[in-house]
């Protein structure tokens, strides 16, 4: 039996499978990292990691993780964490610090993160304290585990941070 196909029938049913096709495809090259800067993903909380250069941070001086963003209700709502928590980082050491955030914190609302430095003094004879910081990474954790790198910055130093200027670095995400 001889059947007589239209040529509209084959289009529309090539086009059909052509697309079915083609979105399979994408879906399965799509690497499962791309998704991690989807607007729509939570972010858990904050890695922050960084290097000191060759004037430490001391002893009774504090460095802030600032962050900053934007409700679901459209307030602005900015947090800090102390990171040192008044500790001595010593020249060329390496720390890493989670910040934990609120709940419903996502992605695209992300608004700017700063480190923030406040000078202190051990004892009433000693100088305002400089603090040098070589290189940083701020990396999004979001609520599926995957991990965007959202700052990364580095030099000898990076920046220079001092007792009565330069207290505040800021990045705008």
């Amino acid at each position: 039996m001889n059947t007589t196909h239209t040529p509209n029938m084959y289009s529309r049913r090539f086009a059909a499978a052509f697309t079915a096709t083609l979105a399979v495809a994408l879906l399965v090259m799509t690497p499962g990292k791309a998704h991690a800067v989807d607007g729509d993903r939570q972010v858990t909380h904050l890695r922050v990691r960084i290097v000191t250069g060759g004037d430490d941070l001391r002893q009774a001086s504090n460095a802030f993780a600032e962050f900053s963003y934007t409700a679901l209700n459209g307030s602005h709502v900015s947090i800090s964490q102390n990171l040192n928590n008044g500790v001595s980082w010593p020249n060329g050491s390496t720390r890493t610090v989670d910040v934990e955030l609120p709940a419903l914190v996502l992605y695209s609302n992300m608004r700017e993160f700063a480190i923030r430095f406040q000078s202190g003094q051990s004892n009433p004879f000693d100088t305002g304290d400089n603090w040098n910081l070589n290189d940083i990474r701020v990396t999004a954790i979001l609520d599926d585990g995957t991990e965007t790198l959202i700052v990364q910055d580095s030099g000898n130093p990076y920046y220079r941070f001092k007792s009565d200027v330069n207290t505040r670095r800021a990045w705008v995400l």
